[in-house]
């Protein structure tokens, strides 16, 4: 019966203490959405919430805290101890860095990456390639970049590398004459690349060093993942050798089953 009550005390405890966090978070962002609408009124917002909610919601926030301290021990005691203990970590760390209680840090610049001119993808047959294609114009799209759409025909040993099997090669004509429609659906324009190798991942970070690529953008199935090997051989020899951005599309388990 003791063990019981103090298990049932510690979960009180804790309840009113969780609840003290809350509800001062919720109060706090509710008071932060009246001042921003005061001193950063043209601010762009992608989401503008009615000015009601917040001017109802704050006073009820804060008249629930209130009861919370009221009628809760932890939320009254361990409550404001945890919050001082916050804010004594937060001037510690402010004063660190030599900064102000309310000076804003300077905002992080984007990284090289996140700027690209030049996307490189490579094609390949089935969804997960059809898939790649399209995110790398939808990517392109949105930065205003071009698109090398590349198919490695992947010749078999026992033929010439110049002598590629006529139905390969029709194959990579099918597959970029899709992208480039795609492109031109999406004002993007797809670039064709077609070139024979032995190894596909060789190929694509040699072409991406030719085309001056900025991103590369892969697809990786679950097959891998089930084998062991978080991502296939091609992707893994790219990840390693490529000196563009590389973005590997990891699909779940059960959607896109393909392989790359």
């Amino acid at each position: 019966v003791l063990v019981t009550e103090a298990a049932d005390d510690q979960a009180v405890f804790l309840a009113s203490l969780y609840s003290f966090g809350v509800l001062l978070a919720f109060a706090a962002a509710q008071l932060a959405v009246l001042r921003l609408r005061v001193t950063e009124p043209d601010l762009p917002r992608p989401f503008r919430a009615p000015l009601a909610a917040p001017l109802i919601g704050a006073p009820i926030a804060i008249a629930i805290l209130v009861l919370a301290l009221v009628t809760h021990p932890g939320a009254r005691y361990a409550g404001p101890a945890w919050l001082a203990l916050g804010i004594a970590v937060y001037l510690l760390v402010r004063r660190k860095e030599r900064s102000g209680f309310l000076h804003e840090s300077p905002s992080a610049e984007l990284p090289p990456g996140a700027s690209y001119k030049r996307v490189l993808v490579p094609m390949k047959l089935g969804p997960i390639g059809d898939e790649m294609v399209a995110t790398a114009v939808a990517l392109a799209k949105e930065r205003g970049a071009s698109v090398h759409a590349l198919f490695v025909i992947q010749v078999p040993l026992e033929y010439p590398l110049d002598s590629a099997p006529h139905h390969l090669e029709q194959q990579a004509e099918e597959s970029l004459d899709a992208a480039v429609e795609l492109g031109e659906e999406n004002g993007v324009r797809v670039e064709r690349v077609s070139v024979p190798a032995r190894s596909i991942g060789s190929a694509i970070v040699e072409q991406a060093i030719e085309h001056d690529a900025d991103l590369i953008v892969l697809g990786s199935s679950s097959r891998w993942r089930r084998q062991s090997a978080f991502f296939s051989p091609t992707v893994d020899y790219v990840l390693r050798h490529a000196r563009s951005e590389v973005l590997v599309v990891a699909f779940p388990q059960g959607v896109l089953e393909d392989v790359l």
